[in-house]
């Protein structure tokens, strides 16, 4: 396997999540939803119930609304930390010296942001290209990766030609499902392997 030269890196990082209110009453009932949504979502799932998590940070569901119109915009809001470190990793790989070797590790990165809650990996898919939903501007940003990681390991020989970065987006997003409801020790190290074996150039 030849390496290939490191491609310019995807453009600026956006920002992950609605900004924070910046009145100080606003903003501790913001930071309190999202504090409230992530121990929901991670104990339950991505579909647990929305008015159960504005009853258990202490407002009401109006509030909640009004920061978080829909469940997607609340989970990008719970999400936003991770993404953000998901991206900036994204970001340092697309200028690795070993074009397989970066590509393995960013579809890694993926299946752990993806699989962070359980049903998180099905509502990716759903949002994935659309641009009328928080969650699926944010995928934008992890398919762009992508594309550049695959398109580098591509021109070294080490994955085949005919691969889309849509179809590898779905593959590691049906690993990441597997994940989120097993949890196997790994990670999901042993299945993308497989996987990146099938797509062996």
């Amino acid at each position: 396997m030849t390496g290939a030269a490191p491609a310019s890196a995807p453009g600026a990082p956006p920002e992950f999540g609605p900004r924070k209110p910046k009145r100080a009453d606003a903003r501790r009932n913001y930071e309190a939803v999202v504090a409230a949504a992530q121990r929901a979502f991670l104990r339950d799932g991505a579909g647990t119930s929305i008015d159960e998590i504005a009853r258990a940070a202490g407002v009401g569901s109006a509030t909640l609304y009004r920061h978080f119109p829909n469940r997607d915009d609340l989970l990008v809001a719970a999400l936003a930390e991770n993404m953000a470190a998901t991206h900036r990793r994204g970001t340092e790989l697309v200028s690795a010296p070993r074009p397989a070797e970066a590509l393995r590790a960013w579809l890694l990165a993926m299946i752990d942001q993806v699989s962070t809650y359980g049903d998180l990996p099905g509502r990716v898919l759903d949002a994935a290209g659309s641009r009328n939903s928080a969650l699926g501007v944010t995928c934008a940003s992890m398919q762009e990766i992508t594309r550049t990681l695959l398109d580098r390991a591509r021109e070294a020989g080490a994955v085949r030609a005919d691969v889309t970065p849509e179809e590898l987006f779905d593959l590691v997003s049906g690993i990441a499902w597997t994940v989120s409801r097993n949890r196997p020790e790994d990670g999901g190290r042993r299945l993308l392997d497989l996987t990146l074996g099938g797509l062996a150039g």
